[in-house]
């Protein structure tokens, strides 16, 4: 069975919403949602969080002392970096099984529930593909800039009870071996498996309005 290793990226440098990743959600630190419901699906062999920040470095060693801190690069810090940068340093400075399953978890989704990670699970412990995105289903119609329907034509609207909906990646979370990530350079690669979440969990924490 898979080994289930979660890391979450958090940096200082937001600019949307300074300091996004600690401030305060119902009462704890937006990174605190994350943890706290990877921690209650028991679905974590280690869980880790990827960071520059020191106020949730010591935030993290006082209220969640079984998590491992990684201290990020500044190059991976940056508003351009793209996220697969931190997750292929972690995975070159820590001594990882290749077979093991990296979970790229976003602190910025507070509502992604243990029951999702328990999906994911699942999903991971059936074998059902290499790797596996989370996706939410939405009822809503989705149409182009050009003004045609994508999800219907127009001379057959289906009733919105009967229409099966869309699969929207959500970016609360991504797993793949640390292999496959290895030897792609990719969070997926293979055979993708998508793993539906719950209602809310498209809500990605960005700009103040969020």
């Amino acid at each position: 069975m898979a080994r289930l290793v979660y890391l979450i990226p958090v940096r200082k440098g937001s600019k949307g919403v300074p300091d996004k990743n600690m401030k305060l959600l119902g009462g704890k630190p937006l990174v605190a949602w994350v943890l706290d419901a990877i921690v209650a699906s028991q679905t974590a062999d280690e869980i880790w969080v990827a960071t520059d920040d020191d106020r949730a470095e010591r935030y993290l060693r006082e209220s969640h002392p079984s998590v491992g801190i990684y201290r990020r690069s500044d190059s991976s810090a940056t508003d351009t970096s793209p996220v697969i940068e931190v997750v292929r340093e972690f995975i070159a400075a820590t001594d990882h099984d290749p077979a093991d399953m990296l979970v790229l978890a976003q602190a910025t989704f507070p509502f992604t529930t243990p029951g999702d990670f328990r999906s994911l699970q699942s999903a991971v412990e059936a074998k059902q593909a290499d790797s596996y995105i989370s996706c939410l289903r939405s009822k809503r119609f989705i149409w182009q800039s050009d003004g045609t329907p994508l999800s219907y034509q127009l001379d057959a609207k289906p009733l919105r009870q009967a229409f099966g909906g869309t699969l929207i990646e959500t970016g609360a979370f991504y797993a793949s071996t640390v292999g496959d990530i290895t030897r792609s350079g990719r969070l997926l690669s293979g055979r993708i498996c998508i793993v539906e979440t719950s209602p809310g969990t498209d809500i990605d924490i960005d700009e103040p309005i969020d």
